[in-house]
């Protein structure tokens, strides 16, 4: 049902844009902050919690100072690979991020085999192709307004060019892995395939024809931050392991922090000269939050299907 909700919103997202009002740039911008404010950042923040869940679930032990120890130092070794090796750490960023994306989007399915993995990375490959190359003309600009996008123009120019040809593989390696996992897993329920296929058509029609920045809003503000944070406090609260008021204190802290430092970061540059550069900024904070996040989130889908598996 809170799928359906979800995909209802981005159609009259899509209408409103198409045929009533067109949303403007410096509005697209606005719902694209306060969405990342109320839904982006909080749906990482509860890190430290599902953190300390995966070791309960799997009756390890767990040390907060240690778990932040770790957490830090991963933000701080992405962030130097960003810097010193950006190209490098640029599609290392787009694998990270489509991983995770398939892994929530697909975490109901048995995807821990290799086949398992290749579609879910597959799935967020085709996701990201149709946000950024499809739209590229608004993402060139963001790249080009850092030094390491000028030092790199030559390839950007080259997935100017080559943007399609790159979202047809990215396209026809999604429905081959697709079409031959759910031939090897013929124990998946036809209703969930066929729900899943209609869910991912109505996805790629929105983003497709969304401008970027709404589309990007659509997708991982809406979509994704909204379905992580429902798992999350699901996974949180099962055997009532934390009750919601912890469960709420602790995302507003750390989102707060995550704001903060996000901010400090923008401050070393000139994240704040422009709307375009404020964008830039929180898509590199994004990506070096991703790091650390997404191992978390892999833990917690492990579980979710460990769990489930018992269950049924």
């Amino acid at each position: 049902m809170l799928r359906i909700a979800l995909l209802l919103s981005g159609c009259l997202l899509l209408l409103f844009q198409q045929y009533i009002l067109p949303v403007d740039t410096n509005t697209q911008f606005l719902i694209f902050l306060i969405g990342i404010l109320l839904l982006g950042v909080p749906h990482g923040a509860a890190d430290l919690l599902v953190a300390s869940q995966n070791a309960e679930t799997g009756k390890q032990s767990f040390s907060k100072i240690r778990f932040l120890v770790v957490y830090i130092s991963r933000l701080f070794a992405f962030a130097a690979i960003l810097w010193f090796f950006p190209l490098a750490g640029n599609l290392l960023f787009i694998f990270f991020a489509a991983y995770h994306f398939g892994e929530t989007d697909l975490y109901q399915f048995k995807t821990n085999t290799f086949l398992g993995k290749l579609f879910v990375i597959f799935y967020g490959l085709l996701i990201l192709s149709v946000i950024l190359l499809h739209h590229f003309e608004e993402v060139k600009p963001l790249y080009q307004m850092f030094q390491a996008g000028k030092d790199n123009i030559a390839f950007i120019n080259w997935l100017d060019i080559h943007r399609y040809n790159i979202i047809s593989v990215a396209g026809i390696l999604f429905f081959t892995t697709t079409f031959i996992y759910f031939l090897r897993n013929t124990n998946t329920d036809k209703k969930d395939k066929g729900q899943f296929l209609i869910r991912l058509a109505i996805i790629l029609f929105i983003l497709f024809n969304l401008p970027m920045l709404l589309g990007f809003t659509f997708y991982f503000v809406v979509w994704h931050s909204v379905l992580s944070l429902n798992n999350i406090v699901t996974y949180l609260r099962k055997n009532n392991s934390y009750s919601q008021n912890r469960i709420k204190k602790e995302i507003l802290l750390y989102s707060v922090l995550a704001i903060v430092g996000i901010a400090l970061f923008g401050l070393t540059g000139f994240m704040f000269i422009s709307s375009n550069a404020v964008v830039g900024y929180l898509f590199l904070g994004l990506a070096v939050l991703t790091a650390p996040h997404m191992q978390i989130m892999h833990d917690m889908y492990n579980s979710l299907r460990k769990i489930k598996a018992v269950e049924n």
